[in-house]
């Protein structure tokens, strides 16, 4: 789905670009007619302008040297005019529109005018004409078109500088509106980043639940996930005490099936002794299968060094008389990511096992997985022995429930099926080979970090 902030924002960028956009359109398309129209309003005022200033004496219209409009008397200013009689005769020009010859609109009828764009030397001109009827005492009313034309270069170097300062405002409204956009979201979603802030301090285990002040729109959101923290501790707190409970129930009941086949003939005694070993083996492995909690999001990792420090100074009292020398490698302080209770039955297995088996080194790796510079919660646990080690043959075998391979020592075969269980439940796995080290029996777990 992406980032909710990455989508409002392109959403965001999205409504200010068509409606910038589309503002920009019809702002500029209003300049344009606003400008067009002011053009078309000095024209008609220079006209009228140029109807004061004319005097129709003798029969012939004269205009003055000095023209109401400046640049009608520049050649080449822009502005261009002239007079025409009714039959098209043309009367009087600009001095401005020497040597051009415009094709402006003549023989117009009295109060008839005339808007045209016409071309003159290269140039585009939008033009002006207007009939004019001039009554003359004792006569015959005479008529007249005056023209007038302007060049629309100005106009377009109007429109264009209007255009780049539009674009700069509304550049510069885009880019301070996105601003403000973009600290509105940071404000808006910061109670979304409070709730991952809290939920990261629960992984850690430094808190049980959620108990910051949240909007009243994520509260069904932290509700469920408190409802959801409690329950999952409630339901593993049970399933263990049910468990807990079950293995207390059936230990009389295999004390006397025991003590039965004790007194039971010699032909029903193997019997009976192998089936209630397997059931007390069985309802063992099943426990202690259980109490792994497999890994779970919200638990604070856990040391490994301390805990299997704990377990040899323990082994060590149990097998003193072996006289193991145990040795831990922990450079880089490796961090289990689960339930402490896994660490200790995981540890707890697989040192017991091989103190059991060595003759008198035993040797406890942790590493990173993958070397140097990886998560220290991602795990390889590495244990290696001088026993006799376990036959290629075997290797399977003794990952089985209640298998063993050597039945001559004490023990319900249960230690490396519970290890290599909860390596699964945290995703990883298990390998057992040859000892290089001390040329017994090496184990391998792997635990990745998430």
């Amino acid at each position: 789905m992406g980032s909710i902030r990455r989508r409002l924002l392109l959403s965001s960028l999205l409504v200010l670009a068509v409606f910038l956009g589309a503002t920009a359109v019809a702002l500029d398309r209003a300049y344009r007619d606003s400008a067009e129209n002011a053009l078309r309003a000095r024209l008609k005022t220079e006209i009228f302008a140029l109807l004061s200033a004319a005097e129709l004496r003798r029969g012939t219209l004269e205009l003055p040297q000095d023209l109401p409009e400046s640049r009608l008397e520049v050649p080449g200013s822009g502005r261009y005019a002239e007079v025409s009689a009714r039959d098209g005769k043309v009367l009087w020009r600009s001095p401005s529109s020497v040597g051009l010859n415009l094709p402006f609109v003549r023989g117009l009828a009295p109060g008839r005018e005339s808007w045209t764009r016409v071309r003159a030397d290269g140039e585009t001109l939008l033009a002006y004409s207007f009939g004019v009827g001039w009554e003359v005492q004792g006569g015959a009313a005479q008529q007249f078109t005056f023209s007038v034309a302007a060049r629309l270069d100005e106009l377009a170097a109007e429109i264009g500088q209007f255009e780049t300062t539009l674009m700069l405002w509304l550049g510069g409204a885009a880019a301070l509106l996105l601003l403000t956009q973009m600290l509105i979201l940071r404000w808006g979603l910061r109670p979304l980043r409070q709730v991952a802030d809290d939920l990261r301090v629960i992984e850690r285990g430094e808190r049980d639940d959620l108990a910051g002040r949240y909007p009243a729109e994520l509260l069904p959101l932290t509700d469920g996930l408190n409802a959801l923290l409690r329950h999952e501790r409630a339901q593993l707190l049970r399933q263990r005490n049910a468990l807990a409970d079950l293995a207390h129930s059936i230990k009389t009941p295999l004390a006397v099936l025991r003590n039965a086949a004790a007194d039971a003939p010699p032909a029903q005694q193997r019997l009976l002794t192998d089936a209630v070993d397997g059931i007390d083996a069985s309802l063992a492995y099943q426990a202690r299968r259980a109490a792994a909690s497999g890994r779970t999001t919200f638990t604070a990792a856990v040391g490994v060094a301390q805990v299997a420090a704990r377990i040899m100074a323990g082994l060590d009292k149990v097998y003193a008389d072996k006289g193991v020398a145990a040795e831990l490698d922990d450079p880089h302080g490796g961090q289990f990511a689960g339930d402490a209770g896994d660490l200790y039955e995981l540890l707890g297995c697989l040192l017991d096992n091989a103190y059991k088996w060595c003759e008198r080194q035993v040797w406890l790796s942790v590493q990173p997985t993958g070397g140097d510079g990886i998560d220290p919660r991602s795990l390889e646990l590495t244990l290696e022995d001088d026993g006799p080690g376990v036959p290629p043959p075997l290797r399977e075998a003794v990952l089985e429930r209640g298998a063993r391979a050597d039945r001559r020592v004490p023990g319900q075969g249960i230690g490396l099926a519970v290890v290599r269980d909860i390596a699964i439940a945290y995703g990883g796995s298990l390998d057992i080979d040859d000892s290089p080290r001390l040329g017994g029996a090496r184990i391998t777990v792997r635990l990745p970090a998430g």
